[in-house]
């Protein structure tokens, strides 16, 4: 399996490009100056539909389209394109663009911790048990999708990424705070680091012996848009990145892998199903997440179906999200109302293994806001959302539901109005 790697420069030379119009061809170039796009020959020879392009799932999940910008957005751009500025004058107004797509969502900058009086700049705190590490070797992805939260991780011209390789720094930050048991490796996408690489950084933490670390976890894509990042007949580094798994239950810490399923169709190929078993034979578990998102899995049956295949394969259904605002969110946005029909009849249509998601979620500022239901209230004819904030910065407030009134078109929980207002 040849391992290409696809962008706005060199998608022009794919095979299947003929199929794409002129037309669509430049609207790409043009939206992938601000939404960057990368694939690779695995997502592009076996997971894209090419004869249904226009409306296959996977193809509006990696390859940008000018409906992901605002008209005026895009004519800005297009113009600027058209007009051959230098690049440095290209840029500028591509970032003009970029800042109004909220790079930054949920207040994340506020979740840089300091180690000594020194920021850590690859390091979130957010949740009280859990550090989130950004190390600077993975923050890239396999193929990058439309959607994606943390767009600005893969944007040179700005300076909006989170990264460091100074593990020994984590690993003080990490000793110093013993409620902390959780190390999340995340990017961008550390499966795309060598095993030479990321076991540079993992034995470093088993080594250290850190007594209240009791689990690590990496947050990846790789399963569904390079699985043979873990397939040794395919690929010779594979065992010794399995290898590494292996050593981290061996020295009696939990190993979580925390994988990224959109759609149904990423979970047919044989090479993934290969991949999972290989995975869950070292002794880690993988779970599973994903947004809801327009045009690609709003279906509750959809749903149903991607979840009853994960855990037929072993996997963990974790969480279903709703999209953030940020990047070409009004794009992918989905009501809230409708999110929550979406999951309460896909969660109906499920066996009791797949019940174990946790759903419909908000990463907001303040924390995971889950919506738990939908109430008529007698007293004063009104209808509410039921939520819960089944993570918070401060974890005593966990875990307590409080009503907001109900809005059939909010995309986001700041467009609603709590009840008694003290929690949002």
């Amino acid at each position: 399996m040849r391992y290409l790697t696809y962008n706005a420069k060199t998608f022009r030379n794919i095979e299947y490009m003929r199929y794409l119009p002129e037309e669509v061809k430049q609207e790409i170039e043009i939206v992938s100056k601000v939404i960057p796009f990368k694939s690779n020959n695995y997502v592009v020879d076996y997971l894209i539909d090419w004869e249904n392009y226009e409306n296959d799932p996977i193809y509006i999940l990696t390859f940008p389209n000018k409906n992901m910008l605002r008209e005026d957005q895009y004519e800005r751009v297009k113009r600027a394109v058209d007009q051959n500025l230098s690049e440095d004058e290209l840029y500028e107004v591509v970032n003009s663009v970029r800042l109004e797509m909220n790079p930054h969502p949920a207040q994340q900058l506020t979740n840089i911790p300091q180690l000594n009086g020194e920021k850590l700049p690859g390091v979130q705190h957010k949740y009280r048990d859990i550090v989130l590490f950004f190390p600077t070797q993975g923050q890239s992805c396999h193929a990058h999708c439309t959607f994606c939260f943390r767009w600005p991780q893969f944007t040179k011209q700005l300076d909006l990424q989170f990264s460091m390789r100074e593990i020994d720094k984590v690993i003080e930050y990490i000793r110093e705070h013993e409620f902390v048991h959780e190390l999340l490796f995340t990017g961008g996408d550390p499966m795309i680091m060598s095993p030479a690489v990321l076991s540079g950084y993992v034995d470093k933490v088993i080594d250290a012996k850190i007594p209240n670390l009791d689990t690590i976890r990496f947050g990846t894509k790789a399963l569904t848009y390079w699985p043979f990042t873990f397939l040794p007949s395919y690929n010779e580094e594979a065992e010794e990145m399995l290898n590494m798994f292996r050593r981290i239950t061996d020295s009696g810490m939990h190993l979580s892998i925390m994988a990224h399923f959109n759609h149904p169709v990423e979970l047919e190929n044989e090479a993934l199903q290969e991949a999972i078993a290989n995975i869950r034979e070292t002794g880690a578990q993988i779970r599973t997440q994903a947004p809801v998102l327009n045009h690609i899995n709003n279906s509750s049956q959809l749903w149903a179906n991607m979840w009853t295949k994960q855990v037929n394969l072993g996997l963990v259904p974790y969480y279903m999200f709703i999209e953030r605002e940020t990047g070409p969110y009004e794009y992918f946005q989905v009501p809230l109302a409708e999110v929550y029909n979406i999951y309460s009849e896909a969660i109906r249509l499920t066996g009791s293994l797949a019940k174990t998601v946790t759903a419909p979620v908000m990463s907001a500022a303040k924390g995971k806001v889950q919506i738990l239901g939908v109430v008529d209230n007698p007293l004063d004819g009104k209808k509410y959302f039921i939520l819960q904030y089944a993570r918070h910065r401060d974890y005593s407030k966990t875990f307590k539901p409080f009503l907001v009134e109900y809005d059939e078109k909010a995309t986001w929980v700041d467009q609603l109005t709590e009840l008694v207002p003290n929690s949002i």
